[in-house]
């Protein structure tokens, strides 16, 4: 029979001991009004008591101190580069670092700021004092280090030996500095306006043409010639044929002429020399590329090679039969091919100041015992053009290339 009125004593002794606590909590945050509470403190100095103003004036202060001790030094065989505040225009962000320290413990209900409020008062509070910066810059300042510290890497080639058989040289890769990776490891110093000593991140630059791109490739599948004469237009048809000389097209891809010979432009290095516009010679920078691309044209034809867009002139070409030329333009004319054969083929070219020979150089078991050649048949205004697949002397296959008109 006590246990009820036992009950009733604990309730409001509970009751009072609430109402006593509530009491100095609303008393202790009256005195605090406008003040950092008890516990906040930054890196061990206490906030207690500042004013919201007072504590950014504080942290300003801090943050010039930091910034006058903040050098970071990046490091790289032997070679040191210092990076400054000013230079990735690094900011204090005291204004921020104010504002937690004022709000420390003073948000949600009133039962969880109680809880904060206690927890601070019992373990501290830290506010972290961090700074922004313009990554952008930081990224331009990388970039023109990796300029210093590239090494180009080289590309397996394919040479002919004197015997007619393929030399392959192995290629070699290169270094640069992974700008992505320096990135990250420079945000922390950058953001704590610690000083810091770095060594930059240094990536394998592979080449394009890998030695295990060109392991199949043991033979000549096609090859053409064509002459030219000596003079400006001699010389860009060698500027393009050295662009093309070295070129892999992986099985299954498609390769542009334009995009790997480039814009023909006096900055380039092309001359003005004849070109034909409407039937008319008459001069215009990259004149002679189309014998280029023409050569190219017969030789995939002979190596199996599919053409995927390929323009006549608009008259037959002095250098190759009709029906038999590919013309080019900047931006307005491509040429393009597919490679379908189950390996990588590699493009030898060269131009020794009289003629231009491209080499289609491939996988002999490719062609499945084929030999490929090319028949005109039509007349000269309007050829139509054969690709002729034979086996010991005997056409296996006529494939219909195009009939082309010219003018």
């Amino acid at each position: 029979m006590r246990f009820p009125k036992l009950n009733f004593i604990l309730a409001v002794s509970l009751l009072v001991l609430f109402t006593l606590l509530a009491s100095g909590v609303f008393a202790y945050q009256s005195s605090c009004r406008g003040r950092i509470l008890y516990g906040v403190q930054n890196e061990g100095h206490s906030l207690f008591g500042m004013t919201q103003e007072e504590a950014e004036q504080y942290f300003i202060q801090l943050g010039k101190k930091k910034l006058a001790g903040q050098t970071i030094s990046l490091r790289s065989n032997g070679a040191v580069w210092k990076v400054q505040p000013q230079e990735v225009a690094l900011q204090p962000a005291a204004a921020a670092a104010a504002e937690e320290a004022y709000n420390a413990g003073r948000k949600g209900s009133f039962v969880q700021q109680v809880v904060v409020q206690i927890r601070n008062a019992a373990n501290g509070c830290n506010i972290p004092f961090t700074a922004s910066y313009d990554e952008s810059l930081l990224q331009a300042k990388l970039e023109k280090i990796a300029e210093s510290l590239l090494v180009q890497p080289v590309n397996a080639t394919c040479e002919i030996g004197a015997n007619g058989s393929v030399r392959h040289i192995p290629g070699r890769s290169g270094k640069k500095l992974d700008i992505a990776a320096s990135l990250k490891i420079l945000a922390q110093p950058l953001k704590e306006m610690q000083a810091a000593s770095i060594e930059l991140p240094i990536a394998e630059n592979p080449p394009f043409v890998r030695t295990e791109d060109i392991a199949h490739v043991n033979a000549v599948l096609g090859s053409y010639t064509t002459y030219y004469r000596h003079g400006a237009r001699g010389d860009n048809i060698a500027l393009a044929t050295q662009q093309l000389n070295g070129v892999l097209i992986r099985s299954g891809a498609t390769f542009s002429f334009n995009s790997i010979v480039g814009t023909r432009t006096a900055n380039a290095g092309y001359k003005n020399a004849a070109v034909l516009v409407n039937g008319k010679s008459v001069p215009g920078i990259g004149g002679g590329v189309c014998q280029v691309s023409s050569t190219l044209y017969n030789a995939i034809l002979l190596a199996g090679l599919n053409p995927t867009e390929r323009f006549s002139h608009f008259m037959p070409s002095s250098y190759c039969p009709p029906g038999l030329d590919a013309t080019v333009a900047d931006d307005l004319i491509d040429f393009q091919f597919m490679n379908p054969l189950p390996h990588n083929v590699y493009i030898l070219a060269s131009a020794d100041g009289r003629k231009v020979t491209v080499q289609v150089l491939g996988t002999q078991a490719d062609l499945q015992g084929k030999n490929i050649s090319i028949e005109t048949v039509g007349s000269y205004r309007k050829p139509s053009v054969y690709r002729i697949y034979s086996t010991n002397g005997q056409i296996v296959e006529r494939e219909y290339l195009h009939t082309d008109s010219y003018s």
